[in-house]
């Protein structure tokens, strides 16, 4: 992989497993140093780090809560440092645990908008003052935000829905200062997050329902979000790229 972003500083946030990973380390593998946000794995953060390094590149970690404002806000910060910020993947984000309508506690609601859209909104606030001229804003939604998610769901589909919006939204607010903000969308991913929150078989229903016949991996997500961080994309703003295999098309 060519070295496109060499000298570049990004923020991945939720970057200790799954997508946000792949995408620490493939940002890290085209040159940029890479600083990383993580909620409670601080051992998994260590090993990203690690392999950060191992490539030449600076990183540093700050631990968040990213249902809170205030924990994004010191976070970010701390993750900025003093360099300018070119790139920021708002990865961060759950489905927390599945509730049926009248089952579900508001508080369950609360968090899950605040982690899933809010937490981005916070961050891109949080970093605009350090944002470069012509930085990049990676937004990570879900096919959810089209299908309205799966079963106990469908708060995290409202959520990544309005990430969605949020996404488009931004691309205007930015765009005179030449920052441009994109989204990718997966579907279902072999990810920790899927082991989490489905069995076995469900995942493997999926998969044959998927037209690729197979589930897809963080590593071709990253690709995605790495695409939108280069110049290669440099004529695209307010686009969200589904990563699904076909998923999206089978009713």
């Amino acid at each position: 992989m060519g070295q496109g972003l060499t000298g570049q500083w990004a923020i991945v946030t939720g970057a200790t497993s799954g997508i946000g990973r792949a995408a620490a380390l493939q940002l890290a593998e085209r040159g940029a140093n890479v600083a990383i946000h993580y909620h409670s794995h601080r051992d998994a953060a260590e090993e990203v780090m690690s392999e950060i390094r191992s490539m030449g590149r600076e990183t540093r970690a700050a631990q968040g809560d990213f249902c809170q404002q205030d924990d994004v806000y010191r976070a970010i910060r701390e993750l900025i440092g003093e360099h300018p910020l070119d790139i920021l993947v708002n990865n961060a984000g759950t489905l927390i645990q599945r509730y049926t309508l009248d089952e579900m506690p508001l508080r369950h609601w609360d968090d899950t908008i605040a982690l899933n859209l809010s937490s981005a909104f916070w961050a891109v606030r949080a970093a605009l003052p350090s944002l470069a001229e012509g930085a990049r804003i990676i937004n990570v939604s879900s096919i959810a935000a089209q299908n309205g998610g799966g079963p106990g769901a469908f708060a995290y589909g409202a959520a990544k829905g309005g990430l969605i919006s949020l996404t488009r939204g931004l691309a205007k607010q930015l765009a005179d200062r030449g920052i441009r903000v994109n989204a990718v969308a997966p579907g279902t991913i072999d990810t920790p997050f899927h082991a989490q929150y489905s069995s076995p078989a469900t995942l493997a229903d999926v998969a044959r329902r998927v037209p690729l016949k197979r589930l897809g991996t963080s590593e071709e997500c990253a690709r995605v979000i790495v695409f939108l961080a280069g110049e290669e994309s440099a004529y695209m703003t307010g686009e969200v790229i589904t990563v699904h295999g076909g998923q999206g098309l089978v009713w």
